[in-house]
């Protein structure tokens, strides 16, 4: 979803930052994406194509915000934005 938010703005530089090694590989292309992913995969490829993009690794501990803003989330009964 965030990245389909940045490509609907016209954002053309984006850097992803994210607690899941998995992840990360999956965008490096070391690993495979799961099947039942895979429709939604190759939508955010063709909307990160255009963009100058960059993916890394950041361990939960590093970044305290976002951690909450996850377990917030996760506990909230509401849709949040």
């Amino acid at each position: 979803m965030p990245i389909e938010i940045a490509h609907q703005k016209g954002w053309e530089n984006i850097w992803l930052e994210c607690d899941s090694a998995l992840v990360v590989d999956v965008f490096k292309g070391n690993s495979m994406v799961p099947w039942r992913l895979a429709n939604n995969w190759h939508r955010c490829l063709a909307q990160i194509s255009p963009m100058c993009f960059k993916v890394s690794h950041i361990f939960r501990e590093g970044n305290s915000c976002a951690d909450k803003l996850a377990s917030f989330g996760v506990s909230s009964k509401v849709y949040t934005w």
